[in-house]
């Protein structure tokens, strides 16, 4: 059995406990939930048990007790997800690209807003601040030992890749959460072997594994600040003129005139990126540097 059907089958669990008033015993689960069907009694209850304590692990609110299986509502459900036009095309694009036995299943299914729902053993706050095309890129193994880490909280060792061809390096972090900047996911902690906080793109990295601690590195201040001053880069200032009220992401970070948007301070790198990806329709990018960076870009995609 593949990740993906492993994971097609916790979805099809947790919404079908979602859309029930009434507790689910795991008979009726093995007769009306897909992935569970033809199996005999025992074997039925040790596959419902471990699944149970698989999406427990991922901090779904369920339960099972005298063969009967719960949801609590109040602790899982999410208010409606407003999206602009804009915001509802990527997701949309995002569920097409994603294939294979990773979390595109997730997004394909709805996980992404379970995992992004920050439910907990106490239900109390969030690991994940929102998700990214990283995190739905990402192995569900390691995602879930990531969250495990940061939830209970303990020290984890993981391999981590810096650039693509480069040798692994095995890290021990004291893990503090999972934060999206600039479409990217990163895991931020305290390095135990620099001795300082380090942040790390979670999709390079691998083999996680907790390890025994005598002490736990608490987080100290706000986690996205912590992460955009560690990986704050060169800024520039920009005027992109823009035709029908596109760059919606780019005025979120500036100020809207007309078909121009200004922007000042932000990221260059962010900034090359986003205009870049808007390139069918961006009419105008002052200074000359900045448009010259988005040019090279693009001829680079194209290559």
């Amino acid at each position: 059995m593949t990740n993906s059907d492993a994971v097609r089958r916790l979805v099809n669990l947790t919404f079908a406990l979602l859309g029930s008033d009434t507790p689910r015993s795991i008979a009726w689960v093995g007769a009306n939930v897909d992935g569970y069907e033809g199996r005999k009694p025992e074997a039925l209850d040790s596959l419902i048990r471990r699944d149970v304590r698989d999406l427990r692990a991922m901090w779904v609110p369920v339960r099972i007790e005298n063969g009967e299986l719960f949801l609590n509502k109040e602790r899982y459900e999410l208010p409606p997800v407003e999206l602009t036009e804009a915001e509802a095309s990527a997701v949309g694009l995002a569920a097409d690209l994603a294939q294979g036995a990773n979390l595109g299943a997730f997004a394909r299914s709805g996980w992404t807003k379970l995992a992004a729902s920050g439910a907990t053993r106490t239900f109390d706050s969030p690991a994940i601040s929102s998700v990214s095309n990283d995190i739905t890129r990402l192995n569900p193994e390691t995602l879930r030992w990531l969250l495990y880490g940061v939830r209970k909280p303990t020290r984890l060792e993981f391999d981590f890749t810096p650039s693509q061809g480069a040798a692994a390096q095995r890290r021990r972090v004291d893990p503090w959460g999972i934060v999206p900047l600039n479409n990217r996911a990163y895991l931020v902690g305290w390095d135990v072997d620099k001795d300082a906080e380090r942040v790390f793109r979670v999709r390079k990295i691998s083999h996680v594994k907790p390890v025994e601690a005598d002490g736990f590195h608490a987080a100290e201040g706000d986690l996205q600040t912590l992460v955009e001053t560690l990986l704050q880069g060169p800024v520039a200032d920009a005027a992109v003129t823009v035709r029908g009220g596109a760059g919606d992401e780019l005025a979120s970070r500036g100020v809207r005139e007309g078909d121009v948007i200004q922007l000042r301070g932000v990221e260059r790198d962010w900034l090359v990126r986003t205009v870049a990806s808007l390139a069918g329709n961006v009419t105008a990018i002052e200074p000359a540097d900045v448009r010259r960076d988005v040019v090279e870009l693009l001829k680079g995609a194209a290559q």
